[in-house]
């Protein structure tokens, strides 16, 4: 085994050179002092392994730069700086792994010994004495596709994903990279990275990518998860990589950093998209009412204690936009639909639409609930609408209040009570309380519709304290009682 070195210590590089000859026969060390004597020794003979100090980075870039274009050879990085600059460079080069200063024997020994077994299998398979049990019928992308072949082997389907499409190169490289036992695959997708490997213990596989993440998180600080489905003999590769990606949904829920697996109830769980319309009057409470705990509350219970069996993810977005909705209603009551906060919405929509984990979502979410219900409701008299828009906005707002009256109305646009009734009615050519009621059958009429509710608590719902005052309006406006509006009669 050929073995090149370069140390910017002497002293370094002695002690790198008696601990390989101490552990190993055949091993041939040579130390080079500069980069460029690397590079111009490479020309004549690729040794088996390049151990390279990555702290001449700044003086010798381009020398460094030079040296990528070796693909073929294996490279050891040591190094002083725990950055993640060394970590990304490191894999550009394709590099083994990084070792920090300092850093033990063992692990030197430890990925020389790696190294030396891959070679010593390479070179046997070279001379037919190692065949992989899947060739010569490699995976190719079209069985992921395509074809619907099954495979005479167990395998295992592992996708890598990471919030960050950008990183998923540096996650192709790793994978590429690790000494995965068997025959594997590798397929660089859209979303993912896609492995698929022999399975002959199932536990070993296993251990393999835990041990793949454990290794991740210590040269990378950014975000993976690692999704495994293991098909049995004879199952189709199309339909197991079909599987697997209804697998990598779960990371919605889950989150990142995690190994996901297979369980018995991974089908997708029934769920409403929509906002019911008792749930939308209780948003309209506590909007109005300002009650960020409850609202905190309400969103921490109904988004972040999902259990497996999962709803679908884009169900779980539609219904978050179905809340969005009842926020965006309350801006636009009190005229919040410019500046800062109408920056803030636009945010929180692309967030709920793209954001890959429902728990980031629900925190921005609340981010902005909060910082929406601090500002101060004196902006109802500003802004081009007219008086009666601006009444009609706060009766759209309030009428479900059975307390709420024409007193709170006048309160809320800073007038006297009878100004705001006779104005009111000149301008709209309808009394305020008439207005009112017509608003409260309207919604009635929605909820008898659209809900299975009781007349008591439609009534409710809609502003009304007693059942039988409801009957009267509803009648009186609809010609027709509750009862007959519901059946069609």
């Amino acid at each position: 085994m050929e073995i090149y070195l370069v140390a910017k210590d002497e002293l370094e590089a002695q002690g790198i050179r008696w601990m390989i000859e101490s552990h190993f026969t055949g091993v041939v060390l040579t130390r080079f002092e500069s980069v460029d004597a690397l590079e111009a020794s490479i020309q004549k003979q690729k040794p088996d392994l390049i151990i390279l100090d990555m702290d001449r980075w700044k003086n010798e870039r381009a020398q460094f730069e030079e040296l990528m274009h070796h693909q073929l050879i294996r490279w050891l990085f040591i190094s002083s700086e725990r950055m993640f600059q060394t970590a990304y460079r490191a894999l550009r080069f394709r590099a083994e792994d990084v070792l920090f200063r300092p850093f033990s024997p063992d692990d030197l020994i430890k990925h020389i010994q790696q190294i030396r077994f891959h070679l010593r299998n390479h070179q046997e398979s070279a001379n037919g004495m190692l065949i992989d049990s899947l060739d010569p019928k490699a995976i190719d992308y079209s069985d992921l596709f395509l074809a619907d072949r099954e495979y005479e082997h167990q395998v295992t389907m592992v996708a890598f994903l990471t919030p960050d499409a950008e990183t998923l190169p540096l996650v192709y490289q790793a994978v590429q990279r690790y000494s995965f036992r068997g025959f594997h695959e590798v397929f660089a997708l859209a979303n993912f990275i896609l492995c698929v490997q022999e399975t002959k213990e199932k536990k070993l596989v296993q251990e393999e990518y835990y041990a793949f993440l454990t290794d991740w998180k210590k040269k990378m600080d950014e975000p993976l998860a690692i999704v495994m489905k293991t098909a049995s003999k004879g199952s189709s590769l199309k339909k197991t990589y079909q599987e697997t990606t209804q697998l990598t949904r779960r990371i919605f829920f889950e989150g990142y950093d995690i190994i996901i697996e297979e369980r018995e109830d991974h089908w997708p769980l029934e769920m409403d998209p929509f906002l019911t319309p008792l749930e939308q009057r209780q948003w309209i409470e506590m909007l109005e009412r300002r009650e960020i705990p409850a609202i905190r509350e309400w969103l921490e219970k109904e988004f972040l204690t999902f259990t497996s069996p999962y709803p679908d993810p884009e169900i779980v977005r539609i219904r978050l936009t179905s809340v969005l909705a009842q926020i965006r209603r309350h801006m636009k009551s009190y005229n919040l639909v410019d500046g800062a906060l109408e920056a803030f919405y636009h945010k929180v929509f692309q967030q709920i639409i793209h954001t890959p984990v429902v728990y980031q979502i629900v925190q921005e979410l609340l981010a902005f609930t909060t910082e929406l219900l601090g500002q101060n409701h004196e902006y109802l008299q500003e802004g081009p609408r007219t008086f009666v828009e601006k009444a009609r906005e706060l009766i759209e707002s309030n009428y479900w209040d059975a307390q709420w009256s024409l007193e709170d109305c006048a309160e809320a646009l800073r007038m006297n009570k009878s100004t705001l009734s006779r104005r009111f009615k000149a301008e709209s050519g309808q009394a305020f309380r008439e207005t009112l009621h017509h608003i409260r059958i309207r919604e009635a009429k929605k909820l008898l519709k659209e809900t299975d509710l009781s007349l008591e608590e439609i009534s409710r719902l809609t502003g009304y304290s007693h059942q039988t005052y409801f009957n009267a309006k509803f009648k009186l406006i609809e010609d027709c009682t509750p009862t007959m509006y519901r059946s069609g009669a």
